[in-house]
């Protein structure tokens, strides 16, 4: 089970292509939009509520292997490594794996609990039109204990904590929340 979790403000064709691609990458059966109540890295100013996020989702959503949830509302979360937590309490035999664009792997250091974080859930990122480098710059390659896998083409790889999957075969989508925002704004 894929898990893409965000502030979805708004949500766009990006998310949608990063999840059709890691379900072709990795063999997923679904990916679950997980609408957060608030990015505690992100000014929530001007944040719409996650209810209005999260339909905003539905709207968009063609896949019905796509499902948009409030859990992290439900489970009153708003970190990754708690809802994390919590879901592998509430699905126990469910495998999840983290899904996320590459411009987040340059970030997650400063996510919290972030080195617990790595030991308990797989991560894969999808290529996204970020600078050069984006592997050899990340976190991740400080951590001699993660194993690193470039996938090429669809399959069902092992999802085992300590994985960190890579995906650049595809075409990368520009597309971004910030970018919306900013042209909305006229900025």
């Amino acid at each position: 089970m894929g898990l893409l979790g965000g502030s979805f403000n708004p949500p766009h064709e990006g998310h949608v292509h990063n999840s059709e691609i890691a379900m072709k990458y990795l063999g997923l059966d679904a990916v679950w939009w997980l609408v957060t109540p608030g990015n505690p890295l992100k000014s929530h100013k001007e944040l719409p509520n996650a209810e209005v996020r999260a339909g905003w989702c539905r709207d968009l959503i063609q896949d019905p292997r796509m499902v948009v949830s409030n859990l992290e509302t439900a489970f009153g979360t708003n970190l990754t490594s708690e809802t994390v937590r919590h879901l592998r309490k509430h699905f126990p035999d469910t495998e999840f794996v983290w899904l996320a664009g590459t411009e987040i792997a340059h970030e997650f250091h400063k996510w919290r609990r972030w080195k617990d974080l790595i030991h308990t859930i797989p991560f894969a990122f999808v290529g996204r039109p970020t600078h050069h480098g984006v592997v050899r710059n990340t976190v991740f390659r400080r951590v001699g204990s993660m194993i690193h896998c470039a996938l090429h083409q669809g399959g069902r790889p092992p999802l085992e904590k300590g994985r960190i999957y890579w995906i650049f075969s595809e075409s990368r989508n520009p597309m971004s929340s910030t970018l919306i925002r900013s042209q909305k704004d006229g900025k």
